[in-house]
């Protein structure tokens, strides 16, 4: 039984190490953007086929801390890793067309 929890917890590390570089390069970006980087939390995240310039999105939910310390809720984000332009759903009034352009039909 141990041996079957160590292949788990050895598999787990692994597949966790293997995010393209698109995605980990928007993580990085987007937790950039933060007021505390190092307590980004991320999930659904998906990266869109390029474009016919090449160009690949990357879009998901993040979630941070504020200045008091405390989790201020998930919040959708674009992120275009060539350009490393963020666009935060509580930033841009036009967020919602940014997302239903790049994110929806992924």
């Amino acid at each position: 039984m141990k041996a079957l929890a160590g292949i788990t917890i050895i598999s787990a590390a692994l597949l966790a190490g293997c995010e393209s570089g698109d995605i980990k390069t928007a993580k990085e970006t987007v937790a950039s953007e933060l007021r505390d980087p190092e307590s980004a939390q991320f999930r659904n995240i998906i990266k869109t086929k390029e474009n016919e310039w090449g160009v690949v999105t990357v879009c998901g939910e993040v979630n941070g801390k504020n200045s008091y310390g405390g989790y201020v809720g998930f919040q959708r984000f674009v992120n275009s890793p060539p350009s490393n332009r963020v666009y935060m759903e509580k930033s841009w009034l036009t967020f919602d067309d940014l997302w239903d352009d790049n994110c929806s039909n992924s």
